[in-house]
């Protein structure tokens, strides 16, 4: 882990939800990898915390499914198995379909203009083949209709699932194409909300996540090591 790795905050000791929003920020965008290990005296001196605080945000980050604590070992980032992350994929659909509905319903002029961007960016980004640019734009999109849903405790568990499946999301992010396969069903779920058609919006994600849960059934299979490459990790 570098410098770049997490925020610092030399001004003064961080909390504990500002350690465990770190954290969780790092291993949604891949810059804390499934298996990495997580070392107490490192996290203290990037994050400016206290050695209890990092100790206390670990055990929580361990109760939410995000790291593993090994006794005499330490913590690590939790590593998903298939079975599981399919799971995980489903309840986070249930919650987004909430978002999604209630984004179409509620979308102004100056959000759909945003959102409409967001879909040109995403067409561009795939037809340039730029992985990391695509998966960071889907992430803007998706944290754009959350926003607009003013659903705060959906948007949070939202962001703690999609962090537990970060090992699949990833390698789907990084597998050949898979940019141009994706786009029509993103931009199926941006027209239904920016048409202000929930129940459009719901079967459009629903679709999307049946696209998802075939890729993850269809990369079960690669047994490579799992690595991300991302700018700045």
């Amino acid at each position: 882990m570098t410098a770049a790795t997490l925020t610092q905050n030399r001004r003064k000791q961080v909390g504990h939800d500002e350690v465990v929003k770190a954290i969780t920020e790092s291993i949604l965008r891949g810059r804390l990898v499934p298996g990495q290990r997580l070392v107490e005296a490192e996290l203290c001196e990037l994050l400016h915390a206290s050695r209890g605080t990092i100790r206390t945000a670990l055990r929580e980050l361990d109760r939410d499914g995000l790291v593993v604590l090994i006794p005499n070992k330490g913590a690590r980032v939790r590593v998903v198995e298939l079975a599981e992350a399919l799971q995980i994929l489903e309840v986070r659909m249930a919650i987004e379909s909430l978002c999604v509905g209630r984004a179409a319903e509620r979308i102004t002029g100056a959000q759909t203009r945003r959102m409409l961007q967001l879909a040109r960016n995403l067409e561009q980004r795939a037809e340039e083949g730029d992985a990391v640019g695509y998966a960071e734009t889907t992430r803007a999109v998706f944290e754009h209709y959350t926003a607009i849903a003013e659903l705060p405790v959906a948007a949070d568990e939202l962001n703690r699932l999609r962090a537990r499946n970060a090992r699949h999301r990833f390698r789907q992010t990084y597998r050949p194409g898979r940019a141009k396969v994706s786009l029509p069903y993103w931009l199926a779920i941006i027209d239904a909300i920016c048409a202000r058609n929930p129940e459009g919006a719901r079967k459009a994600l629903q679709r999307l996540a049946k696209n998802i849960e075939q890729a993850m059934m269809d990369m079960a299979s690669d047994d490579k090591p799992f690595s991300v490459i991302y700018p700045g990790a």
